[in-house]
Parts: structure tokens; C-alpha cells; sequence
């Protein structure tokens, strides 16, 4: 609950440095406070989530709502998951363009958008409270051990994995196209403005390669003993 009213104060105040700032700033650096502010909207959202799902796991229910009361706290971890996931994107984002534009006349910007995604990031690791909202059962494994993420994987049960490997083979079959798509339009950027995106380009070509090639030997069959 702290750390919540830390993030509306840090809002709040961020608000009004952008709004007393707002003739003084470039427009880009206006850009990337808005940015800022977004992020730090969601990560406000994701920790009410998180603080409405820790407070509903300490409720006691009766037999017939314990089903739906358990879908209930799952939505809301879940929920907060995505809105941290936003914000990690957003401040990555934010920080790779403030970089490229603002880092020698508003560098401070730059500057909070890094830290930002520091917090996004140490947000996303799993909470072994928010977890075990999720998964009663879930043990989490030996953070020394070499085998800390297969192991991890394992803690799920079979219909658990089943949506998790659905849903990657989807986002496999987005992330493909969308990289198409982009390699594209970059292609057409370069021709009608004369700006080169060669490398992107060939990088977008890169990782195509590595996707589809990894995707396909982990179907490959092992050799039989």
C-alpha cells in the first residue's frame, strides 16, 4: 500500500512538472514525459491489482464461491502482470528515443525513463505472494540451480501448460508476421524517403532466422537410445 501511494505521489507530481513546464520543454521532451507518466499510471494500476488480490486472498469464502472467488484473484494478478508488461515496454521504448534525441539537451528525462524501466523490470519479477494467488501449489525451485527454469516450468500441471504453450504458439505466429510486416515497411521507408534501414533490416532478417530455426528444432524428435 506504501509503494501505491509512493507511485499516485510521484504521478501527481510529475503532472505538475509537466504542466509548468509544458512552453519550456521540446516537444519531444514533452513526448517523453507523457511517456513517463503513463508508465507510471501503470504501474499504479498494476499495484492496486496486486494490493486488491493480496487483500481478496486473505478473505474467507464459502464452499460454492470459492471457485469463482479463486477466478476472481487470478483476473486481478493477472491484470496486474499486463499493466506492468505495458509499462516495461513503454519506459524501454521511451528510454531508447530520449536517448537517441534528448540525451545532450534534457538528459534528466532520459534519466527517469532508466529508472523506470528498472522499476518495471523488478516489478515483473514473480512475487512468490502474487504466485501463489495464481498457483496454491506452486514451490518455487532453488534460484541457484541450473536448471531454475525448467524446473520452474515443471510446477505447472498439464492443463496449465497446455494454455501457456497455446498462447506462445499464437504470439510465435504474431511475432513472425509482425516482423514481416515491419521488415516491409521499412523497406518502402527507405525507398520514398532515401533514409537507409538496411540494417534493421538485415537484423529483422537475423531474427527471423533464429525464431523459426529454434522453433523448429524443438520439435525435432531425439534419437532413440
Amino acid at each position: 500500500m506504501k509503494l501505491l501511494i509512493l507511485y499516485i505521489a510521484i504521478f501527481l507530481y510529475g503532472i505538475y512538472e509537466l504542466l509548468s513546464g509544458l512552453k519550456m520543454q521540446s516537444f519531444e521532451g514533452n513526448i517523453l514525459i507523457v511517456s513517463n507518466l503513463a508508465v507510471i499510471f501503470c504501474l499504479i494500476l498494476a499495484r492496486l491489482n496486486i494490493w486488491k488480490a493480496e487483500q481478496g486472498s486473505l478473505m474467507e469464502v464459502s464452499m460454492e464461491e470459492e471457485d469463482s472467488h479463486q477466478v476472481s484473484l487470478e483476473r486481478k494478478a493477472y491484470t496486474a502482470a499486463t499493466y506492468i508488461q505495458i509499462a516495461m515496454s513503454i519506459s524501454f521504448t521511451a528510454l531508447l528515443i530520449g536517448f537517441l534525441l534528448l540525451r545532450d539537451s534534457q538528459p534528466v528525462i532520459v534519466f527517469a525513463s532508466a529508472i523506470l524501466m528498472v522499476v518495471s523490470i523488478a516489478s515483473f519479477i514473480p512475487s512468490e505472494k502474487i504466485v501463489k494467488i495464481t498457483n496454491p501449489n506452486f514451490m518455487f525451485p532453488d534460484p541457484q540451480s541450473k536448471n531454475y527454469h525448467e524446473e520452474y516450468f515443471e510446477q505447472f500441471d498439464d492443463g496449465e501448460k497446455y494454455v501457456m504453450l497455446k498462447g506462445l504458439f499464437h504470439l510465435y505466429q504474431l511475432v513472425i508476421w509482425g516482423l514481416v510486416i515491419l521488415a516491409f515497411g521499412l523497406m518502402f521507408y527507405s525507398v520514398f524517403t532515401g533514409n537507409s534501414q538496411l540494417v534493421g533490416i538485415i537484423g529483422i532478417g537475423a531474427l527471423l532466422m533464429l525464431i523459426q530455426v529454434s522453433y523448429t528444432i524443438s520439435l525435432k524428435p531425439g534419437k532413440l537410445k
